[in-house]
């Protein structure tokens, strides 16, 4: 009994000093058990570190066997991968230029300008340029770079501009191999997997040496030996660093804005090619292959040699194929390098028969050989399509396109363009209610001084009541500039737009060399001068104005590429870009049939004797322009002195003129006229369909 009351206290003792834990009920029966606690109390238990450890060791088998068939797989990919059979030789298949018809020739676009050297016999500056600006651990990994691959691959997933993270290896030999055009992640697998092959086989200076005598650096120039000679005139064992870094500059964009002379007009500039130089120069510091000083001292591009002036430039027949072609296809997303390495066939716009007697029986080349103060430029376009159909633009391939690049002032062969303007807005074109006299003052026309200045017509003809059209018909400047002083220089800058005109040279806006400013007809701020010819334009808008009155106001733009087929099947078709009256077709066909004067439809009827129907064309008042049309043809020809425009005495008799009739006398028979084509536009009637012209007097310019 004591021993359990000693007991008892004992527990009440212990409540005591627990005063939180609840007294248990006095009829409950003793639990001698280990309470039991909460869930909050309980210790961790062992089980889930069992599972988790299973999930590892299961996640790591699953790894290793994925990872034993990469393994696997890659292995049999790689085995499957062969090096390319050559090396430096037949890298590329040049393109072919075709005349219209698809087979005659009239040039190749080919990597014909290399010559392969030895490491020797190039400046050590341009290797090192290149290792360090294009690949600067090319000397340490083993065909593919794993860090600049996983760069790469990070860049591309968080959307940066996609990267491609390729060696100099795997450059060479994807353009040995012909694949560096597939973006595709296969690709870069082939070419990893064959730059690794590659590693194995020739040593580091053997795949430099390789890569330097095949790459494409611009100017058609493919190695760097050619390339040395495009670019400077001299061996590549002779370049200086400067030079070295301005040649490595180019492999990022051959062809492209690096090249400061911009030989193709693909957007070159000495601002950007500066930046690059710069750049290559850096790297070089970078990787201490240039010393600082030495760097800090090339402040200047090195200068390079036009391309113009090159032994090698092309003939007439290089302005198309080595510019239009290249740039068109450019634009359509083929570069200059696919085109000579891709053995393309391209078919251009031209008419070998009608081109072959514009070089060779228009008496378009002697101008100049007769004379070095003279030149000459022409272009046939294709009413209605924008084809061009012959085309010349100097005997230098390489050199400034006279029929393209600069314009000449059009004179009364851009009267026709008021005529239209006056058209458009209504104007009575047909009452003798104009002054033709000559001479006459304006109060716009003024020199440089403010000063009126008298305007004389051609040949000092004179007319004291004359229509807008009989004007534009017998080329007097004194009515036609009345008109457009009236409709305001930039009515007849919009009509000239519609007509197909793209650029103009503004003579009221010359810098300090006396060059006029390059301007766009949308410009604004034109002056009414413009209406009789005073802005320069180019010979090939001239031949697509006249081709838009000859389609009855169907304007289009004019191009010289159809069609380019490569190895596989057509890479480009030309997409002609049309605008379906652009003028009004009424006002087309009245103001043709008018310059006809019954003798020659424009784009219709056959043409009479040379002595009626060149009444239908427009003519330079200082006697270097002869435009017009036939059928299916709108040829514009310019001839003349660049710095003495003639002195305007009469429209008759010149080089122009003489060209332009040899071309179309001996033209081919598809240029001529259909016998059961319908009848002339009447003009008369054409003019009846329209609103009659308010009472009011003519609207006047802005």
């Amino acid at each position: 009994m004591a021993g359990r009351h000693g007991a008892r206290r004992t527990t009440a003792d212990a409540a005591k000093q627990q005063p939180t834990e609840p007294p248990a009920p006095e009829d409950a029966a003793p639990d001698r058990r280990t309470p039991r606690r909460s869930s909050r109390d309980r210790p961790s238990r062992k089980r889930p570190r069992r599972r988790g450890r299973r999930r590892l060791i299961a996640l790591g088998l699953v790894l290793a066997v994925l990872t034993g068939a990469a393994v696997v797989v890659g292995s049999v990919f790689y085995a499957s991968v062969d090096l390319p059979g050559e090396l430096d030789a037949a890298l590329s298949q040049g393109s072919t230029v075709y005349y219209s018809d698809g087979t005659t020739v009239m040039g190749e676009l080919a990597a014909e300008r290399r010559t392969s050297v030895g490491l020797d016999e190039i400046a050590d500056d341009v290797e090192w340029a290149l290792v360090a600006a294009e690949d600067a651990d090319f000397y340490d990994h083993p065909g593919v770079d794993a860090k600049g691959v996983l760069r790469a691959l990070v860049n591309n997933a968080s959307g940066g501009d996609r990267q491609g993270a390729s060696t100099l290896t795997q450059q060479y030999v994807g353009l040995v191999a012909d694949i560096r055009g597939d973006g595709s992640y296969l690709r870069k697998a082939r070419e990893a997997a064959m730059a690794m092959k590659m590693e194995e086989e020739y040593d580091k200076d053997e795949i430099l040496n390789h890569y330097l005598n095949i790459v494409y650096f611009g100017r058609g120039a493919y190695g760097v030996e050619a390339a040395a000679q495009a670019f400077f005139g001299r061996p590549a064992a002779d370049l200086s660093t400067s030079q070295s870094a301005l040649l490595v500059a180019q492999v990022k964009s051959p062809d492209g804005p690096y090249d400061p002379r911009d030989p193709y007009g693909q957007g070159g500039s000495v601002e950007e090619a500066t930046e690059r130089w710069a750049y290559v120069l850096d790297r070089m510091v970078a990787a201490g292959r240039l010393d600082q000083v030495k760097r800090d001292a090339l402040t200047e591009l090195p200068e390079t040699l036009d391309p113009g002036d090159d032994a090698e430039a092309l003939g007439p027949e290089g302005l198309v194929t080595d510019g239009f072609v290249l740039s068109e296809l450019a634009a359509a997303g083929i570069t200059t390098d696919e085109v000579m390495r891709g053995g393309l066939d391209i078919t251009t716009t031209l008419d070998a028969d009608l081109q072959a007697l514009a070089l060779g029986g228009s008496g378009l080349r002697e101008v100049a050989a007769a004379d070095e103060a003279l030149a000459a430029a022409a272009a046939a376009v294709e009413p209605g399509t924008g084809r061009v159909l012959a085309y010349y633009g100097g005997e230098n391939g390489a050199g400034l396109d006279l029929a393209n690049d600069v314009g000449h002032r059009p004179g009364t062969a851009f009267n026709a363009v008021t005529a239209l303007a006056a058209l458009a807005a209504g104007y009575d074109v047909w009452t003798e209610h104009l002054d033709g006299s000559s001479p006459r003052e304006f109060a716009s026309y003024t020199g440089d001084d403010g000063e009126p200045l008298e305007l004389v017509n051609t040949g000092g003809a004179s007319d004291p009541e004359t229509s807008l059209l009989q004007a534009v018909l017998d080329k007097l400047d004194t009515p036609v500039y009345q008109v457009a002083e009236e409709l305001g220089g930039d009515a007849v800058a919009a009509a000239a737009a519609d007509l197909g005109v793209r650029r103009l040279w503004d003579p009221h806006d010359r810098d300090e060399h006396g060059v006029a400013a390059e301007t766009e007809p949308g410009a604004g701020g034109f002056r009414p001068d413009l209406g009789i010819g005073a802005y320069p334009v180019t010979v090939l808008d001239m031949a697509s104005l006249y081709a838009t009155i000859a389609a009855d106001g169907t304007r289009a733009e004019p191009y010289f590429v159809e069609r380019a087929d490569g190895p596989d099947g057509p890479v480009y078709e030309a997409e002609p870009q049309v605008v379906a009256e652009a003028i009004a077709p009424v006002d087309a066909r009245t103001l043709s049939s008018v310059l006809t004067d019954g003798a020659l439809l424009f784009g219709g009827a056959a043409f009479s004797d040379p002595g009626r129907v060149q009444e239908a064309l427009s003519v330079n008042a200082s006697p270097t322009w002869f435009t017009g049309t036939a059928t299916g043809l709108s040829l514009a020809v310019w001839a003349g002195d660049e710095t003495k425009e003639g002195d305007g005495s009469s429209p008759e008799g010149t080089v122009a003129e003489a060209i332009w009739w040899r071309i179309m006398d001996a033209r081919p028979e598809r240029y001529r006229p259909d016998p059961d084509a319908d009848a002339p536009f009447d003009p008369a009637a054409g003019a009846e369909s329209r609103e009659a012209p308010a009472e009011s007097a003519p609207p006047t310019g802005d």
